[in-house]
């Protein structure tokens, strides 16, 4: 049989919502939430800060390389500069000995050098000779040398040394270079 209850009595009511517990467990969530973005942003800010202190030290060692670096450089340009002050003296000092043995190897006997500069390619020598054909025979053999071009006399001088009557003589030429 089924019964059937017309008796209106209390009805079961819904389940509300406690807001009272919504309220205190709202803000406690918020909190959390809020302490776990300030746990991972100081942990990020930490990681930054241990990787500026390592960037940092990099660039000490690395300053401190470019300056063994820069004295290197320096050193270099040093070692450099003299190497080819060295060169520049060793070229110079082939020149000077090819005119000197060019100009001996030509001197004939009974002529003798006072004085001789150079400058450049141009060679200015003074001397004194027995006679002018001496002088001659000096300047055909300068410009048959082969080192020496453009042989002019200056000037050619009677002179008295130790009563001998001799002549003083000027001559510029230029020298080869090879």
């Amino acid at each position: 049989m089924i019964r059937i209850n017309l008796i209106r009595g209390k009805r079961k009511k819904k389940k509300e919502l406690n807001v009272d517990l919504l309220y205190l467990l709202l803000p406690l969530l918020v909190i959390v939430i809020v302490f776990a973005l300030y746990r991972s942003a100081s942990g990020t800010i930490e990681n930054l800060h241990t990787d500026i202190r390592k960037a940092n030290v990099e660039v000490a060692r690395l300053k401190k390389e470019i300056g063994e670096v820069e004295i290197f450089k320096a050193r270099k340009a040093e070692l450099q500069q003299k190497v080819d002050v060295i060169s520049s003296l060793q070229t110079g000092r082939t020149g000077p000995v090819k005119i000197f043995e060019a100009l001996s190897a030509s001197v004939p006997e009974k002529c003798w050098i006072d004085s001789l500069s150079i400058k450049g390619d141009q060679v200015r020598v003074n001397g004194i000779a027995i006679n002018n054909y001496t002088i001659a025979n000096f300047m055909t053999a300068l410009g048959r040398s082969g080192r020496f071009r453009n042989v002019v006399l200056g000037s050619a001088d009677k002179t008295t040394v130790s009563n001998v009557k001799l002549v003083k003589f000027s001559l510029t030429f230029n020298a080869v270079r090879n």
